[in-house]
């Protein structure tokens, strides 16, 4: 929430003074910049309402919940930075490309940059610093910890941040290229050259987001470590013979739905696999602390896919 927050306010400021310095500049890579910040500061707000919807309760029409609300709005930022951002910069590349005409009053367009510049750092400051103190929680490296934590949320304040500081530098490259070389257009060439890279840059992270959300709500299930830990502590069981099969799937970024078809010992009696089912799944929470819900049912070695026995649901 705090790097959300932190994003949407400096994306906003940021929003503002590239519109201001695309129009008295005429800069395309200024106002490619400007739709940037706007579709960031968007993101952001669908974001938050990411955040907020997810806590619901259970209710009888989603009785597994709202965590993949999460999910959804971060799709829904990733579609809109592609629709928004990316889309217009290149376009507004081209048409500066066919209709070239220079920009003006550049050292506006440079002081807006380098405050942009300073405000996108320290967001993306802010949204590294939570994500490493989860990374240490969870006892994994901050690149390892971002490539396994399912969390939409910071990976889109990161990438669209990191997206961010490159469009700055590409849209600066641009205007020093405009001011200081000749070329098509008498220097505008370069700067519709910095708004088609700048669109593709968000398209890039735009596809990469949407990848990753997609995953997670078609039903991604849970990291291999994650599985190991649960599929060990299942075994660790002196009842249990075999781990027949393990499905798992993540129904929030910290909550992991688990149906387990385990082969237990044949002279067990009802109540003794009543008890063998909840000790079973204490040792799984203990394993593993985002597991949410669990279904274990006992299944024949032989016959994997012909369950036995009344599956037992603890939520």
């Amino acid at each position: 929430m705090l790097a959300v927050v932190g994003a949407l306010f400096a994306n906003a400021v940021i929003a503002i003074l590239k519109l201001a310095a695309a129009l008295i500049t005429g800069s395309s890579g200024m106002m490619a910049e400007a739709l940037h910040s706007i579709a960031d500061t968007t993101n952001q707000v669908f974001l938050l309402l990411g955040l907020r919807f997810y806590r619901r309760p259970a209710s009888k029409k989603h009785p597994f919940g709202y965590g993949k609300e999460r999910f959804f709005w971060s799709f829904i930022a990733a579609i809109f930075i592609f629709g928004v951002g990316s889309t217009y910069a290149i376009y507004e590349g081209i048409v500066k490309l066919s209709h070239p005409h220079p920009p003006e009053n550049l050292k506006w367009a440079y002081w807006v940059l380098g405050f942009s510049f300073l405000l996108e750092g320290a967001s993306i400051g802010l949204a590294i610093y939570q994500e490493t103190k989860e990374a240490q929680h969870d006892g994994l490296t901050f690149f390892a910890y971002l490539r396994e934590s399912k969390d939409p949320t910071a990976k889109t304040v990161i990438f669209e941040d990191s997206a961010a500081l490159l469009g700055i530098l590409i849209a600066a490259t641009g205007l020093f290229l405009t001011e200081h070389q000749s070329g098509p257009g008498d220097g505008a060439y370069w700067d519709g050259v910095a708004s088609i890279l700048i669109g593709v840059v968000l398209a890039i992270v735009a596809f990469s987001l949407a990848r990753s959300s997609r995953g997670l709500l078609l039903g991604e299930a849970a990291s291999p470590k994650s599985r190991q830990a649960i599929r060990q502590a299942i075994e660790s069981h002196p009842n249990v013979m075999k781990v027949i099969e393990l499905l798992t799937m993540h129904l929030a970024p910290k909550e992991i739905l688990i149906n387990a078809h385990v082969n237990l010992r044949d002279d067990l009696m009802t109540d003794d696999i009543e008890q063998t089912n909840e000790e079973i799944e204490s040792l799984i929470r203990e394993a593993e602390p985002k597991v949410e819900m669990i279904f274990l049912e006992t299944a024949r070695a032989s016959h994997s896919s012909k369950r036995e026995s009344v599956p037992e649901h603890v939520g």
